[in-house]
């Protein structure tokens, strides 16, 4: 089912999911709109099943003002996620928790990819879905929806993301690379700095990526913006980079570099698990000083109110303490004390849900589901 929702119905959303319960009152008093139109927009939201009425608190006399907020129970939004051999597949429901488990379809080989995508999504489309959230790793084309670079497709680009959006049918889609979903799925989870501008980096073994938010809206066509950041290059010598290259951060941060440095084949993780001080891992010390150089020059370029830091890694406190104190130190004057970081220990293998608040930032937030532009006369 197609919903198109006016300025009005998507102010009144945002703020309901913004401050979880508001009376009708409320939302005039939040809104230029007079009481009545309140009344028209907010019921015909409870009528589409996006929200409901709660039960009011009675505090006094007079009659109760009753709430209204998001209704999980009636409508869902499908996220599906290209990955290297495999598809993740996942519903939400409108305030974002799993309804059910993800589904993964292992992929041989990479032609398979978007047909078993258009499987996919018309197996799991029905009536009560209002948005789909589709992303890939890499680079896409949101203006000729394909995907112009991704270890998804093993090389086989550009690929044309048509199809799937014919398998959606009325339903909108919104495509992200992966970055930029995991960056929605941080913005809605904290609205509270949804105004500022933010860097948030991904880091895991061997892995490395990055997402730009500006407003709270995703700036496209920014190099780190696209998972560039991984392939900052420092001058040391590391394995080959599928980029081609040598001394990429992510191919700093790994096992493999580890083991190159001083012939210990234990994993990154286990190493970080098994000490209580970087002094005592001069191998893993030196790594983390080449990643904090290579996000603390990120930082220094664009100078955003916030770096968010997302890894399994940083549960580990010798590591996530060491690595801060790193990029401070090489953070320019005036910038250290202006520059929040933060630490979030979000799993990344949930990638099917993980796209699925691409849909819900579109729903809830202006900037996400961009439309082609038209075409030139």
């Amino acid at each position: 089912m197609a919903m198109k929702l006016d300025a009005n119905e998507r102010l009144i959303l945002r703020l309901i999911w913004q401050r979880r319960a508001l009376s009708r009152w409320e939302l005039h008093e939040l809104t230029s709109s007079t009481p009545n139109q309140v009344g028209l927009d907010a019921g015909r939201l409870v009528k589409r099943g996006l929200l409901r009425e709660r039960i009011p608190d009675i505090t006094g006399p007079g009659r109760p003002r009753v709430p209204l907020e998001i209704d999980p129970s009636r409508r869902y939004v499908l996220g599906l996620a290209l990955r290297p051999g495999h598809i993740e597949c996942a519903r939400l429901n409108l305030l974002g928790a799993m309804l059910g488990r993800q589904i993964r379809v292992d992929i041989a080989v990479p032609d398979r990819m978007i047909p078993s995508a258009c499987e996919l999504v018309k197996a799991h489309v029905g009536p009560d879905c209002i948005g789909v959230g589709l992303s890939t790793p890499g680079f896409v084309d949101l203006d000729q929806r394909q995907i112009l670079s991704s270890s998804a497709m093993a090389g086989k680009v550009p690929v044309a993301l048509a199809p799937v959006y014919s398998a959606s049918g009325a339903i909108p889609v919104t495509l992200e690379n992966d970055m930029h979903a995991l960056a929605a799925r941080w913005l809605m989870t904290h609205e509270a700095f949804g105004k500022e501008d933010v860097v948030l980096v991904f880091i895991q073994d061997g892995e490395l990526g990055a997402a730009v938010l500006i407003d709270g809206q995703p700036n496209r066509g920014c190099a780190v913006g696209a998972n560039d950041l991984g392939h900052m290059r420092v001058m040391v010598r590391t394995e080959l980079c599928h980029c081609g290259h040598y001394g990429c951060l992510e191919r700093i941060c790994s096992t493999a570099f580890l083991r190159n440095l001083d012939g210990n084949g234990e994993s990154l993780l286990n190493r970080l698990a098994s000490i209580r001080t970087l002094s005592t891992d001069p191998s893993l010390k030196k790594m983390t000083r080449y990643l904090a150089t290579g996000l603390a020059n990120a930082a220094n370029f664009m100078r955003p109110n916030r770096l968010v830091l997302v890894s399994q890694f940083i549960r580990y406190p010798v590591f996530s303490d060491a690595l801060t104190r790193f990029v401070r130190r090489r953070l320019l004057a005036g910038i250290a004390d202006r520059i929040q970081i933060d630490l979030w220990d979000q799993p990344g293998a949930s990638n099917g849900e993980t796209a699925g608040w691409l849909a819900l930032a579109s729903l809830y937030r202006d900037g996400w589901n961009r439309m082609p532009s038209p075409p030139e006369q």
